[in-house]
């Protein structure tokens, strides 16, 4: 076979021939660039746009930052005054129980009995008072007058009394002594407390 080069030498190049992909993917890749070039110039103005906004809500945090504190403090104080109110008020309701406590007690207690020891233990969330009480007694018609006073009194209940110790005394007369434990519950209003003799 004979080749026969028609043309002139000076238009005759050693070019490489052309690969047949890159005239179909060379027009994919610049309609693909075409594309994400406005796309990418979008979202760069959508971080410059967040990045100029969250500079402004900083600076803006950093001026109202002395109100927030300033708020914060004024909390915690109501918070303790709160706590103070309660507990004055808790005080002030608590006040008057041991003195009213001690004038209903003595308006029951007997002439001839005497009171050697008291304890009281308050009960949470109630107006009781559990009170252990140690007694001297010169008879035990003072001891009947007490437990007949404390029954009927309608402020007393649950009337425990342990045993009677009697004791001589080198005059001559004897003395008793036992240990009562009772409930003790102000009622509003309450009947005046009556003693026997």
């Amino acid at each position: 076979m004979i080749h026969i080069n028609l043309l002139p030498s000076e238009l005759e190049t050693n070019a490489t021939p052309v690969n047949p992909a890159i005239p179909i993917v060379a027009p994919a890749v610049l309609i693909l660039v075409i594309f994400l070039i406005p796309l990418w110039i979008k979202q760069k103005g959508t971080h410059k746009h967040l990045q100029i906004d969250s500079a402004a809500l900083k600076s803006e945090l950093e001026r109202y930052q002395p109100i927030i504190n300033q708020v914060e403090a004024l909390e915690a104080q109501k918070l303790q005054l709160g706590n103070r109110k309660n507990i004055i008020q808790q005080l002030e309701s608590e006040r008057l129980r041991y003195p009213q406590f001690m004038d209903d007690f003595v308006k029951l207690l007997p002439g001839n009995l005497w009171l050697t020891n008291l304890t009281t233990v308050s009960q949470p969330g109630s107006n009781n008072l559990q009170v252990g009480m140690d007694l001297i007694a010169l008879d035990n018609y003072a001891i009947a007058d007490l437990i007949s006073n404390l029954e009927t009194s309608q402020i007393f209940s649950d009337i425990d009394m342990g045993t009677l110790n009697a004791t001589q005394q080198a005059e001559g007369g004897q003395t008793i002594s036992f240990h009562i434990n009772t409930m003790y519950k102000r009622m509003n209003p309450v009947p005046d407390a009556t003693k026997k003799s």
